[in-house]
């Protein structure tokens, strides 16, 4: 069987919820060194190390070949460190399925991933959480396409989905992005009812969905489900808007700059998993920009990328090379949801 090392080594680190490559290198006995060497496709991870990544995953039968390849040297404390790594994967799983078995199919216990949901006032949640049903969200996946009739919204709570315009020539731009702070779907209670976009998901995860039906039910009572709803709306017009000033007035640089930082606000960590190519058709420029762009940073020491992986290293000279739109977006979100 092949395995994809980098898409399970992030997979870990998502699950263990690390903050970076060094921490998840340490939990797995390594430096950093061992690891930049990997990323950068200078060496391998070895046996044990991928050994230990799939038994952390839940990979049980192979936790017998964990403890015969581990060295006599320290062989104790890498136990200890592989029986820490394992719980730490298996508390952050046991928290987003509600805690207990009992609760899994339930979206209750985990609204709270997803601001809006988190926004809602107690009786309000409890009334549309029987209806919220969890769905993974894979990288590339299209959710909607332009003119498609609008059945669900989806409120993603890991995921963040990219709307795109497709031109008739097939080249597309990036008018928005929606992550764990809003929805997708936002026409169906606005009385359109079709998507006028591409939806696509630009960061694997999960979401939330959630019936058309219901939601204009809950819309029309008029409650704070309807002004949470509205508010977002607003925000979502925001940043549509200052994207379009941004892609026409400002510099590549300024423009990826704005994308990373708004992927970030939606993440939980300083990884962004993104190829260059369709970094280029997001923001629809030339691949040929977007790579000296990457370099550039990462000669500045504000990113590492490797493999389709970006690595935040420096997010305060990030913030200090992004154009004004960035602040403009996040300022109004900040004014209009946490307001509520």
């Amino acid at each position: 069987m092949q395995f994809d090392w980098y898409e399970l080594f992030d997979e870990l680190k998502r699950r263990g919820q690390f903050a970076s490559d060094a921490q998840l290198a340490e939990s797995l006995a390594l430096t950093r060194a061992q690891i930049s060497a990997w990323r950068t496709g200078k060496s391998d991870l070895g046996t044990l190390t991928k050994i230990k990544i799939l038994d952390a995953l839940g990979h049980d039968t192979l936790r017998s070949a964990v403890l015969s390849l581990l060295p006599e040297k320290n062989r104790e404390e890498q136990i200890r460190q592989q029986a820490l790594l394992i719980a730490r994967v298996r508390r952050r799983d046991h928290a987003l399925d509600g805690g207990s078995t009992s609760s899994r199919g339930t979206a209750g216990p985990r609204s709270h991933l997803n601001y809006l949901l988190a926004a809602l006032p107690r009786d309000e949640r409890d009334r549309i959480e029987p209806h919220l049903s969890p769905v993974a969200m894979p990288l590339g996946q299209v959710v909607y396409e332009s003119g498609d009739h609008l059945s669900h919204v989806y409120l993603p709570t890991t995921a963040i989905i990219s709307m795109l315009y497709v031109m008739e020539n097939g080249a597309s731009a990036e008018i928005a992005v929606v992550g764990r702070d809003g929805l997708l779907g936002v026409a169906l209670f606005m009385g359109g009812e079709t998507m006028p976009n591409r939806a696509i998901v630009q960061s694997a995860g999960e979401a939330f969905r959630l019936s058309g039906q219901v939601v204009k039910e809950e819309f029309a009572r008029g409650g704070a489900i309807q002004r949470l709803f509205l508010r977002y709306t607003q925000a979502l017009i925001t940043q549509m808007a200052q994207t379009a000033v941004c892609n026409r007035h400002h510099s590549i640089a300024q423009q990826f700059c704005r994308w990373l930082l708004l992927s970030l606000d939606r993440l939980d960590s300083n990884d962004v998993r993104m190829t260059q190519e369709l970094i280029a058709n997001m923001l629809g420029v030339r691949r040929a920009g977007v790579t000296e762009t990457a370099k550039k940073l990462q000669e500045d020491g504000v990113i590492r990328y490797n493999r389709g992986l970006i690595e935040v290293l420096d997010r305060h000279a990030l913030e200090a090379q992004v154009c004004e739109c960035y602040k403009v977006v996040k300022r109004e979100s900040d004014r209009l949801l946490n307001a509520l």
